[in-house]
């Protein structure tokens, strides 16, 4: 089947494409025209889809990359591609994959508790610890805490802060999978969002099955409650990461007897971790508290600090991220620290960004992270040298592109490329631009 499928299954979800590019007017529009922005919006969507190969390959090379809409660029496979129609292989689904949050100086904690903190038995959380604005934490000794412990201060006030954004960010992705009634026990599933409208339950074991890409994501919104039963577990696969699997509850979470749970969860109340339930990831309750018995919580494996300094943090976005070729697109680098002492910067940073997307005619450069800031009309480089990312918090460099044919790109700061004083980024940054 060539890239543009069969002319009456693309008018079929016609609507769902005339509504992702922005067509509000039909009276407006001939059917010629309309016709033409549907195959373009195909072609286009068809590029961008990025299906678990390219995922993989786009990791592999840590580079940013692009696919455009140039008409001859795929003529030769046209010509032999079969002609008909494969009702096996839908038009590509637009709707948003599941996207890794930032979690800012929350990165550091493996528990933080918005009421308090409670502990019975020899728990152990490897992570930093806190409460706020709560301030009790109890149960340490016998506790044990592999990292630093803060009790309604500055740095858990942040902490909490950076913990709602995350959390609403989560709660507003799209939904790709309604589980609604359904148990997570017994099931396999690939990257994705997956909703609940009201509660979810685990009896058993979850699969996720990441197909071979270690950056792939799982999103879990969960209206009510998440319980597990005991000796319940989530089973990783195939290059899945714990670090990238993140669970929204909308009031409290609580894991079973045994249970053996990997994500983030990010309650807007409680979270409780029964007798030895272990969690690998990290225990974020927004506004009720923390309990737990005899368990251990390992948020060392996604940056949090075992003893020594929190690894800074990357994130970019481009702003807007959808726009027509000529336009113009604002792109964010944000740093992030979680230390108690500022990060400087040891070497140049480098964002090279993918091939047909430049720097602006205008640059409008800026960084609130000081230093050497490089950023010229025309050139495809953004450079900062210098600089500090300041105690337990963060800062930005900006700068507008554009690109001047339509395609879509992926820009990717891979790891190691931030370098300083308090470590290097341990995990990719990437954001993605769609031009029309």
């Amino acid at each position: 089947m060539n890239r543009f499928g069969s002319l009456g299954i693309q008018l079929m979800w016609c609507t769902e494409l005339v509504s992702a590019v922005g067509i509000r007017n039909w009276h407006s529009r001939t059917a010629a025209a309309l016709l033409a922005t549907v195959l373009a919006t195909t072609l286009l969507v068809s590029g961008c889809g990025g299906g678990t190969d390219d995922q993989a390959a786009g990791q592999a090379n840590a580079a940013s990359t692009s696919w455009t809409t140039d008409p001859g660029a795929d003529q030769t496979a046209d010509q032999t591609t079969d002609q008909s129609v494969d009702q096996a292989n839908p038009p590509p689904d637009i709707s948003l994959l599941a996207v890794a949050p930032t979690l800012g100086t929350a990165q550091s904690f493996a528990v933080l508790g918005g009421a308090t903190v409670t502990n019975t038995g020899p728990t152990v959380i490897t992570g930093n610890l806190g409460v706020s604005p709560g301030t009790a934490i109890t149960g340490f000794p016998p506790g044990i805490v592999n990292g630093e412990t803060h009790a309604a201060d500055a740095v858990a006030l942040q902490a909490q802060s950076d913990t709602t954004i995350a959390y609403d960010n989560l709660a507003g992705q799209a939904c790709d999978t309604d589980l609604t009634g359904q148990d997570l026990g017994g099931m396999t599933l690939v990257p994705g969002v997956y909703c609940f409208s009201s509660s979810a339950q685990l009896t058993g074991t979850l699969a996720l099955d990441a197909g071979g890409d270690s950056a792939a994501v799982w999103v879990f919104q969960i209206g009510s409650t998440l319980t597990t039963a005991s000796i319940s577990s989530v089973l990783l696969t195939n290059g899945a990461d714990p670090c990238n699997v993140y669970w929204q509850i909308g009031s409290s979470a609580t894991l079973g007897t045994g249970t053996e749970f990997a994500g983030n969860i990010l309650a807007l109340t409680s979270i409780t971790l029964t007798t030895s339930a272990n969690l690998t990831g990290r225990a974020l309750a927004r506004n009720g508290a923390v309990t737990m018995d005899t368990n251990n919580v390992n948020a060392s494996v996604c940056g949090a600090p075992s003893g020594g300094s929190t690894p800074p943090t990357v994130d970019k976005s481009f702003s807007p991220d959808t726009f027509y070729a000529g336009g113009i697109s604002t792109l964010t680098i944000t740093l992030s620290n979680a230390n108690a002492t500022a990060a400087d910067l040891t070497a140049w940073l480098i964002d090279n960004l993918p091939d047909g997307v430049v720097i602006a005619a205008t640059p409008n450069a800026a960084t609130t992270c000081g230093g050497t800031l490089k950023a010229n009309a025309g050139d495809s480089v953004v450079k900062l040298m210098g600089g500090s990312i300041p105690a337990n918090g963060f800062c930005t460099v900006t700068v507008d592109v554009t690109a001047p044919v339509a395609g879509c790109f992926e820009n990717v700061l891979s790891v190691g490329a931030l370098q300083t004083s308090n470590g290097n980024n341990a995990l990719t940054a990437t954001a993605k631009l769609t031009v029309f």
